[in-house]
């Protein structure tokens, strides 16, 4: 693990987990700014919501970790729970066409995580189950004594890029406009959901049955995403209708 990071040749170091964050923060205003530079309408909102994003960063993890105690995972989704919700705020206050908007959101959110869980990788909070192979990350205890893993943050590193490469190219070619946000749903409950079982550490059940909350939760968003991609995919495409597609738009929220 890389708790901190040194500058050479000074005495100064900083965290390599707030260091990751805010890159994270920055990967998040240039892609969004970078796939809406045709759109001067939606461009110029995107350093509102990086700065947004920090502040959910800070404070959304330690919230939802103090709400929920039983959820193992609530560190992690306080961030993306308060940053969707104050950016759909945000989208109803200035009355944001928000079809475009979300799929832009949509990539730059994944590419975002890809830095967040490198972070988590770097801090050593996140990791796999115990193993002996090459690919592993050591942990020490207090006594010294280190304990290998699977680096799962890595893992969960290189989906997130791939997701938000493909949506990236789903994007630029206009392909599920309107429904990006809804297809990332359906991307990340899917593979959040396998991956859960080779995470390190007992994960918090559901109902004390055989499934964790986080898997539950991610099979949910995988649900309703699926759902709302085949209830719309007979619809116009985004680029043909005034206010974007699907049963969102009926009630002013796409």
């Amino acid at each position: 693990m890389w708790p901190s990071i040194h500058l050479p040749g000074t005495d100064v170091s900083t965290s390599s987990y707030h260091l990751l964050h805010v890159i994270g923060w920055f990967a998040f205003f240039f892609v969004g700014s970078h796939l809406t530079r045709a759109r001067p309408d939606l461009r110029r909102h995107w350093l509102w919501l990086a700065v947004a994003f920090g502040l959910c960063d800070t404070v959304g993890a330690r919230s939802l970790s103090r709400l929920m105690r039983g959820w193992d995972d609530a560190g992690f989704y306080g961030t993306p729970l308060l940053f969707a919700a104050a950016s759909l705020s945000y989208v109803v206050a200035r009355r944001i066409r928000a079809s475009p908007f979300l799929d832009a959101w949509a990539v730059a959110f994944s590419a975002s995580h890809v830095f967040e869980k490198l972070a988590c990788l770097a801090a050593g909070c996140c990791y796999g189950r115990p193993t002996d192979s090459w690919w592993c990350v050591a942990l020490h205890s207090a006594q010294g004594d280190p304990t290998r893993f699977q680096p799962l943050p890595a893992v969960e590193a290189a989906m997130h890029f791939l997701t938000a490469l493909g949506l990236g190219l789903l994007y630029a070619r206009g392909q599920f406009q309107g429904k990006l946000l809804m297809v990332l749903g359906v991307i990340y409950g899917a593979w959040r959901s396998m991956v859960e079982p080779a995470r390190g550490g007992r994960a918090s059940p559901f109902l004390d049955g055989p499934l964790s909350i986080t898997q539950v939760i991610c099979l949910l968003v995988l649900s309703f995403s699926l759902t709302y991609l085949i209830l719309s995919r007979g619809e116009r495409d985004a680029t043909t209708t005034p206010v974007g597609p699907g049963a969102l738009d009926r009630i002013g929220l796409l």
